[in-house]
């Protein structure tokens, strides 16, 4: 995949295309806030979608996690002002770094898990 700042005009298509590619890996959401410091806000959960709402006055991202009803996380991102794909610590990895317009970054990294191996990886 390749690296660096995705363009806004790009982001509806963008994500819809890494979801489908990233449907089921293993999820980390992280908040890095100038008030609050760093924070985990999700760890361990399959991701079931990332979508960008641009129109009609919105300005959001939506990271979507888990699928189950124990275990389901929808994070929301208001006011997003870049989207960018963060080169890979280690093989089989990406992360996805949105800033927004108060200076928060959400840091959603992705690990793939090979699908024999998933049951082991998802919350009981």
């Amino acid at each position: 995949m390749n690296t660096g700042e995705v363009p806004r005009g790009r982001w509806i298509k963008f994500f819809d295309d890494f979801s489908k590619q990233h449907m089921g890996w293993i999820t980390t959401v992280e908040l890095i806030s100038p008030d609050l410091g760093d924070q985990q806000e999700a760890d361990a959960l399959p991701l079931l979608g990332i979508s960008a709402d641009l129109k009609d006055r919105e300005n959001r991202i939506e990271v979507t996690l888990g699928g189950q009803k124990d275990a389901h996380l929808t994070h929301i991102i208001n006011n997003p002002e870049t989207v960018e794909v963060k080169p890979a610590e280690e093989e089989g990895h990406e992360a996805v770094e949105v800033k927004s317009a108060d200076g928060t970054i959400t840091l959603v990294t992705f690990h793939y898990i090979m699908p024999e191996l998933a049951e082991r990886q998802l919350p009981a």
